[in-house]
């Protein structure tokens, strides 16, 4: 490279006059590039100039010196140096400097400075040589001072601050401190600094950075470089970030070095100047660096010197408390050279430990003279052959009579000396024996333990079995089965079979089915189609080295504890079926482990949820009523505290609906085997209906003895009743024979005939009253055609109605088919009838029904007396007659009541006093699926067979009785007579009765089968059962075998005359 491509004209004309000139280093190529300056003065060829050849230019007495400062520019930034070289002028003294160094593009290390003839050197005065001279002997003194300090005191903190407060004095700088790097954490801080008095406070905290808060002097600084600095200007562009910190910092001037040990930077040594410029001279430097090196190096040793103690300190602790005995021997020879003896020199406390023996009785004496514990000792042979060889020598050796073992390793550390090392291996042979004996433990194990185990190898092939597995699989010997691979059988599917060879642990459960091991003859088995149910558990072994070596099959036989867990599940799938059926519930609770087990059941009867907290399972709860939480609160106090074993208790609980139900709760304690905590056992179970039932039985106790009494009255009431009607028929009977005029005849057969009436209602109310007592009172729905039921009601009302009261048929549809007891309707619509006309002397009676809702209310309206509103409330009750001077039982009324509500309904009364009441009734609104075609087929009788009178069959076996019916209806029908079925059916076969009477009890064939019969042939023909039999059931049969309709004995002759006119005409 040219000058002139560098260097302009006027600035190369400046620089010869100024006897300045520059060159270029290439560390790689070892050559200087030179300016022109430099090849006129040293009379070169060409601008190239090697490392070598510059030497020989320098003086003889300076060229070591030049060349090796010259070679730190690698290490460090600081060049400067003064020197006499031979130039084609004769000497010349230059002062040459380092400018920069840098990296070219081939990435070679290359540095930049100048050379300039300066005066000689060697004519300064004696007084500048000597102030010279003096300054470097103070250098020199200064560093000699330090090295002396540092050797005599282990304060090195001490001497490297006052090392520090000189390097202060010299430069007269402000701070000068050294820091470390912390490689780990990425961080600088200081570990020792001294400080001028001048400086501000504020500029005494930024020596604890991150590494990366001043990256450029970090770099230079690891990478061996030093900076120095006479003025901030001359930072690099890359060290703007570091500038702008030590601008604000106030620094004029500041020199780092760094502080190597072995090969890597650990720190560096700075100064700052503040109040200053200082121009740094290369003599600073060099003592700076000297006094850093210095320093460096001394740390280091400190700090090794540390390590070392504690490396001393480790290994005399070693010495002392490591478990193996130590002893140093030294062998004794003859005049000859024959080792004779040998002497111990030393042993540490493991030695008397294992051996039992002082070892201070042992050092210093002779083998020979001493009795020694172990069992036999290396001869002198054996240890000369250790120190000819440099081999070692191991043996085994039991020490105080076989009471312990030892493991000895002799060995020769140096000459003549040899050294023993005995670790104590009793434990180890006594764990070998139990090892022993645990192989043969395990190997009994193995064979004896009740569960299959199955070794394969890695291919998957049967290697062993033991004796359980055997058993489980049916087999005679183990060579039936060694060798087949389990891959191939049946009953492991290919999901197991893959995670198996995935070398996953599998847990398999697997119903075993022998039938097809015998189809794929996977192995010979004494079992055929047996089936049993396995656990198996399978695992990869591994070696000490984690290679896979084989697989372990553990097989569990779970048959039969399957077979009993199913039995238990049945047994608490039943249990839990009864407890939710009746309602108990169970708990256990362990008080020392605050644990326990209860059943859903325990917590519903507490009112709780079925997931409630455990711990709740003992306690008083929110939902128990609040008068019953404080006494089963003691309870439960009471029992864990051991005062009492059992409790017992009813409460109340709140359920999900509000409601407070009963709960009993029964619980035990039992003492676990400590004695200290109980175990306790309960039950409770809901007992809200047997309350009820205590509560209605209670009511039903106070309501029967209130009866009794009213039975009492009543009995006495209906011997009245009784005997009244009886009086009068008896009497009037009587009567009948003594007189002759028939106005008196009549007279007396109406009185008999009322009391006869009177007396049938009588009993029918005593009848019905028994039945609602006893519970056999029955209600039989069928279809009902409400108007016709009305209408038949008012036609045979009629018969015994004053004819100044009119009997009107109210509100009604044009049709109406109700599905309701036709029964128990007419009876309580003909109470409500009959009692009108017994309380209304004129005016009117209206039988009526009209809807409401899904209601339909009857009801009967009178003109008559009416009720006071205080004897209303107690209208419907039992025995309550509001006018005892008209007969009758007071039930008619109670029996309607009871009649209703058995049927769904409610009945009640609106009435005032004169003007006349209204009874009514409801009942749920059911219509029939019923057709007009029942009343057609009802009201339809055949042709007349007599133009004079209607032909009457009357089937009746009873002679009495079929007097009465024929007396009463001969004079308007022709009657007819069979005495039992058969002579029914044939008659009406025969003679075509247009109505048939029929007895339901007769000998030979009863009318109900006859019934039957003739409907087969004669579907028109009306048909009137007869009966003594009066219960509901007995009318359903009847109209169910095919009558048209039903009536009771004794026969009350107006109703049958009516019930036969209705059918007839």
């Amino acid at each position: 490279m040219k000058e002139n491509e560098i260097v302009p004209d006027k600035l190369k004309a400046l620089l010869n006059m100024a006897k300045w000139g520059w060159w270029k280093a290439d560390f790689h190529d070892k050559t200087y590039t030179c300016s022109n300056f430099i090849i006129d003065l040293l009379d070169l060829k060409a601008d190239i100039l090697p490392f070598y050849d510059f030497k020989e230019f320098i003086r003889e007495d300076y060229q070591a010196r030049i060349t090796n400062e010259f070679a730190f520019i690698l290490a460090q930034d600081v060049y400067e140096q003064i020197f006499p070289i031979h130039t084609k002028y004769g000497i010349r003294w230059v002062h040459s400097q380092l400018g920069l160094k840098e990296r070219d593009e081939r990435g070679h290390l290359v540095a930049w400075g100048f050379l300039q003839c300066i005066e000689d050197q060697e004519k300064d005065t004696d007084r500048k040589a000597l102030n010279k001279v003096n300054h470097l002997l103070y250098q020199q003194n200064s560093i000699s001072r330090s090295l002396l300090t540092f050797l005599q005191t282990e304060e090195i903190s001490s001497v490297i601050l006052k090392i520090l407060y000189d390097i202060q004095e010299q430069f007269n700088g402000d701070r000068v401190y050294i820091i470390e790097y912390d490689q780990k954490d990425m961080t600088q801080h200081c570990l020792y600094e001294v400080l001028n008095d001048r400086l501000p406070q504020n500029q005494q905290a930024d020596l604890s950075l991150h590494i990366d808060e001043t990256p450029w002097k970090n770099r230079q600084l690891m990478n061996s470089i030093p900076i120095i600095l006479s003025n901030l200007d001359e930072i690099p562009q890359q060290g703007s970030k570091e500038k702008m910190r030590w601008d604000a910092q106030h620094i004029k001037s500041m020199m780092m070095v760094p502080m190597l040990s072995k090969d890597r930077v650990w720190g560096y040594l700075g100064i700052n100047i503040m109040k200053e410029y200082r121009s740094w001279s290369n003599e600073d430097y060099q003592w700076f660096a000297s006094m850093g090196n210095i320093i460096s190096i001394c740390i280091q040793l400190y700090r090794s010197e540390q390590i070392a103690h504690k490396e001393r300190e480790y290994f005399e602790n070693l010495y002392q408390y490591m478990p193996i005995g130590y002893i140093r021997m030294k062998l004794i020879y003859d005049g000859e050279g024959t080792p004779i003896d040998y002497i111990y020199l030393d042993a540490n406390p493991a030695f008397e430990e294992i051996t039992g023996k002082n070892r201070h009785h042992i050092i210093g004496k002779n083998a020979s003279s001493l009795n020694f514990p172990i069992s036999s000792r290396p001869s002198l042979k054996e240890l000369t052959d250790i120190l000819s060889v440099k081999n070692y020598y191991e043996a085994n050796y039991s020490v105080n009579n076989g009471n312990k073992y030892c493991r000895t390793i002799i060995y020769s550390p140096g000459k003549e000396e040899i050294v023993a090392l005995f670790s104590d291996t009793t434990e180890t042979v006594n764990a070998h024996e139990a090892l022993d004996r645990s192989e043969k433990m395990l190997r009994n194990i193995y064979k004896n333990i009740p569960v299959g185990i199955e070794i394969y190898d890695k291919n998957g092939i049967a290697i062993d079995i033991n004796n359980k597995d055997l058993e489980i699989f049916g087999l005679t010997r183990k060579e039936d089965v060694l060798g087949v691979n389990f891959l191939d059988n049946p009953n492991f599917t290919e999901e197991v079979k893959a995670q198996v060879l995935a070398r996953q642990e599998v847990n398999y459960v697997v119903r075993y089915d022998f039938s097809k091991v015998n189809l794929h003859k996977y192995y010979k088995t004494n079992y055929q189609n047996a089936i049993k149910n396995l656990l198996i558990r399978i695992t990869p072994l591994y070696d000490n080295n984690d290679h896979f070596q084989n697989y372990l099959f553990i097989v569990i036989d779970n048959t039969e504890i399957l077979t009993a867990h199913n039995k238990i599940k049945e047994f608490e799938n039943f249990f839990s079926i009864i407890a939710d059926y009746a309602k108990i519930g169970y708990c256990r609770w362990n008080q020392e482990e605050q644990k326990g087990f209860a059943i859903s059941q325990w917590f519903k009867n507490w009112g709780a949820s079925e997931d409630s907290q455990f711990e709740n399972i003992i306690g008083v709860y929110p939902h128990v009523h609040p008068e019953d939480r404080p006494e089963i609160k003691k309870l439960y106090r009471d029992l864990l505290s051991g005062k009492i074993n059992r409790m017992h208790k009813e409460v109340r609980v709140k359920d999900d609906n509000g409601k407070w139900k009963w709960i009993r709760s029964d619980i035990a304690s039992r003492a676990l085997e400590n004695k200290r905590y109980l175990e306790l056992t309960g039950i409770n179970f809901d007992i809200t209906e047997m309350k009820e039932i205590e509560a209605k039985l209670t009511e039903a106790k106070i309501k029967a003895e209130t009866l009794d009494k009213l039975k009492s009255a009543f009995l006495a009431n209906m011997s009245h009743e009784i005997r009244t009607p009886l009086n009068a028929i008896v009497g009037f009977s009587n009567l009948l024979l003594d007189t002759s005029e028939q106005a008196e005849k009549q007279q007396y057969i109406n009185i008999i005939q009322e009391n006869t009436d009177l007396l049938l209602q009588l009993i029918s109310d005593i009848l019905d009253l028994s039945k609602i007592e006893a519970g056999t009172f029955e209600v039989v729905n069928g279809d009902v055609d409400v108007n016709l039921l009305c209408q038949e009601i008012i036609r045979s009302s009629r018969l015994k109605t004053p004819e100044n009261i009119q009997l009107v048929f109210g509100d009604h549809q044009p049709g109406c088919h109700l599905f309701s007891d036709r029964n128990r309707l007419h009876q309580v619509i003909s109470n409500f009838i009959n009692n009108a006309i017994k309380f209304t002397s004129r005016g009117s009676i209206t039988l009526g029904y009209r809807f409401t809702r899904d209601q339909i209310e009857f009801y009967v309206q009178d003109t008559g007396i009416g009720i006071d509103q205080e004897h209303i409330h107690s209208i419907f009750d039992r025995f309550v007659q509001l006018d005892t001077f008209i007969h009758g039982t007071g039930l008619g009324l109670a029996i309607c009541k009871s009649i209703v509500e058995q049927m769904g309904g409610t009945i009640g009364v609106d009435s005032e006093k004169g003007v006349g009441s209204r009874f009514w009734f409801t009942i749920p609104y059911i219509p029939s699926q019923a057709t007009e075609t029942e009343v057609t087929l009802t009201n339809t009788i055949q042709p007349e067979k007599n133009l004079n009178k209607p032909t009457i069959l009357v089937a009746e076996d009873t002679d009495s009785n079929y007097i009465l019916i024929s007396t009463i209806l001969k004079k308007e029908y022709a009657v007819l007579r069979a005495l039992n079925g058969l002579e029914a059916i044939k008659m009406v076969e025969e003679r075509h009765p247009d109505l048939v009477l029929m007895d339901i009890k007769m000998p030979d064939m009863d009318g109900l089968t006859a019934t039957r019969r003739i409907r087969k042939k004669h579907i028109h023909v009306p048909i009137i059962a007869l009966t003594a039999f009066a219960y509901d059931k007995d009318r359903t049969k009847a109209l169910e075998a095919g009558c048209n309709e039903y009536i009771t004995k004794p026969i009350q002759a107006s109703l049958l005359k009516g019930m036969i006119k209705s059918f007839i005409n």
